[in-house]
């Protein structure tokens, strides 16, 4: 008896009138996601795409009212605590909290009562990737790991960098601030970052997904091309299969988009659009062809054991503590997860803490945590830089020499 194909089933919903509400509400009951909410009091993640502080008709993050939309159906079932979460693009403390002040997400969320917090403003734990790709383990926010549901609320660009951004891209807002460059320059090809992006998808897998497709962004995206009205919402369980369908919407070739075909042999999802069913919107009359934008490479295609030294040593952050600031009161040391910081040997105004480079993971959690911000971090790029050549000896320096002559070449 030949078994029946298991499908992944997608929602896609018009926006009519802009009225979101109706359309996510509608999306949801079409797959029905009620049945993720099993009791009352469940806590509940929402973690939209807050890459840089844009007002929302620039189509930068995900839009407020796809998140206001959301919290509502949320609402209904009793939840005990809702928190809107990211940690966006930039090294500075405060970028996350611009990016949510500046693209109107913090402002629905005071006014529907719900927490919206930074991921790097809490407390954190090493999450260890099963089966990985790229990566074995990376520090984030406890909130993956105590939330009872997940929602990805990923917007529709296009990436300079990996074609598309949406569904599983989105979750690399779960690693905090500059730890996002320093994954870039480990995996320091396209074909590895993008298994970094799986291996970080693996480790939270929302159990639900909406995308914003109300305004996209199709060119030079993530955050500088054209907005796109598209008037759409799709809804899932399959972060795989959405991100497929939307290469489907937006005129992609789907093989281009290398995370989908490492995320699919990982066990993430469906990459087959024969295996994918829709319902709602007839799937011919939502395309709209999106200009693709200017592919650019991740960094250089160095061997694996040099991006991983560069990664470690030149993108390594440096801890700072403000003498005059620091009240010595042990938040530092007693939240470092690996034990980076120690007090000083003598509990008196004027010393500080101990930092131990060795040890630290860059986590930033002395920084947000500290309560008269006397915690900083820096990257100095050029006496790290410096400092590795030293280290490394005469055939380092020749091999970035080399490594830069091939670049210069190859442009």
């Amino acid at each position: 008896m030949r078994s029946l194909m298991v499908k992944s089933i997608i929602a896609i919903q018009k926006i009519v009138n802009d009225d979101v509400k109706t359309a996510v509400f509608t999306s949801l009951e079409m797959i029905n996601a009620k049945k993720l909410m099993t009791r009352e009091g469940l806590t509940v993640v929402l973690k939209p795409n807050l890459l840089m502080g844009k007002p929302p008709e620039r189509a930068v993050n995900t839009h407020p009212e796809i998140v206001r939309s959301v919290i509502h159906w949320v609402k209904q079932f009793n939840p005990s605590k809702i928190f809107v979460c990211d940690s966006s693009g930039g090294q500075k403390p405060g970028v996350t909290e611009a990016a949510m002040r500046q693209s109107g997400i913090d402002a629905i969320c005071d006014e529907e009562g719900v927490e919206c917090i930074p991921f790097e403003k809490t407390e954190r734990v090493i999450y260890t990737v099963e089966n990985p790709l790229e990566i074995n383990e990376f520090s984030s926010s406890y909130l993956l790991k105590k939330a009872d549901l997940i929602i990805n609320l990923p917007k529709i660009k296009t990436h300079g960098q990996c074609k598309l951004t949406c569904c599983i891209k989105n979750m690399f807002g779960t690693v905090l601030l500059a730890n996002k460059p320093k994954t870039h320059a480990q995996a320091a090809t396209l074909d590895r970052f993008t298994s970094a992006l799986v291996d970080i998808y693996s480790v939270s897998k929302p159990q639900l997904t909406i995308i914003d497709g109300y305004y996209g962004m199709e060119g030079q995206g993530p955050s500088s091309g054209i907005p796109v009205k598209m008037n759409l919402v799709l809804a899932g369980y399959d972060g795989v299969a959405l991100d497929r369908m939307v290469c489907e919407i937006v005129g992609f070739d789907p093989s281009e988009v290398l995370y989908l075909t490492k995320a699919e042999k990982k066990g993430l999802g469906i990459n087959n659009l024969s295996q994918i069913e829709c319902i709602g919107e007839n799937i011919e009359q939502v395309k709209r062809k999106f200009k693709p934008p200017k592919i650019r490479p991740v960094s250089m295609p160095l061997p694996k054991w040099l991006a991983n030294y560069i990664g470690k040593t030149i993108f390594r952050a440096r801890v700072k503590f403000n003498r005059d600031k620091c009240k010595l009161c042990s938040t530092c040391w007693t939240n470092c997860p690996v034990n980076a910081i120690s007090a000083p040997e003598i509990i008196k105004k004027g010393n500080i803490p101990k930092w131990n480079k060795d040890k630290c993971i860059t986590c930033f959690c002395c920084v947000e945590l500290c309560p008269y911000e006397a915690v900083n971090f820096k990257i100095n790029y050029v006496r790290n830089a410096l400092f590795s050549w030293l280290s490394v000896g005469f055939v380092g320096i020749m091999i970035v020499i080399t490594l830069i002559i091939l670049l210069l070449i190859q442009l």
